[in-house]
């Protein structure tokens, strides 16, 4: 099992459900995302430490807030390829797919 969050908006506010994470967990956050605050980020990082699950945290710096939608002016096409790749990576490293 493996579990992928891109830019989690409102995660900050359902942290004491951290312990009940039941798969490595990787997140994206842009880094010029003024929807979700570097705070709110920290709270999610903390809490999923604090449980002791796998995690990795990425933050894209150059990416914004719905960088992997290519429905919103926010879209980033070198952010999305970037995550999309990594993503991939992850998923093969955890899967064997």
């Amino acid at each position: 099992a493996a579990a992928v969050s891109y830019y989690g908006g409102g995660t900050h506010t359902i942290t004491d459900l951290a312990k009940d994470l039941h798969a490595p967990h990787l997140f994206y956050w842009g880094g010029l995302d003024e929807h979700i605050s570097k705070d709110q980020v920290q709270q999610v990082i903390d809490a999923v430490e604090a449980a002791g699950k796998p995690y990795i945290n990425t933050v894209i710096s150059y990416a914004d807030h719905g960088f992997n939608c290519d429905e919103r002016p926010s879209y980033n096409k070198d952010a999305a390829a970037e995550a999309w790749a990594l993503t991939l990576a992850y998923f093969k490293e955890k899967l064997g797919a």
